[in-house]
């Protein structure tokens, strides 16, 4: 179904429960369905895209600013890449 992303805009008191030990690859761009008011990526992104590598435009990615701030402990530091965190 649609990603749900209502329930993260919500003010609350409490900590957020955290999406990361839920979240699963996505293997078929094409096939994610996103909540009304979402854009898609752009598809020309991904038209010779390979399985489960997709790229995506930071029109897109700037739509969920507000309600991803969790960062995955794989991912590398911003700093190796000689960039400061924005808050």
């Amino acid at each position: 179904g649609p990603l749900d992303i209502n329930a993260a805009k919500k003010d609350s008191s409490a900590p957020p429960l955290s999406a990361l030990p839920t979240a699963h690859n996505i293997d078929r761009l094409y096939e994610v369905e996103y909540p009304e008011g979402i854009r898609s990526p752009k598809t020309e992104l991904n038209q010779n895209a390979k399985e489960g590598k997709f790229r995506y435009d930071r029109d897109f990615l700037l739509q969920f600013m507000a309600v991803c701030k969790e960062k995955p402990p794989n991912l590398s530091s911003r700093d190796i890449f000689g960039l400061e965190p924005v808050d």
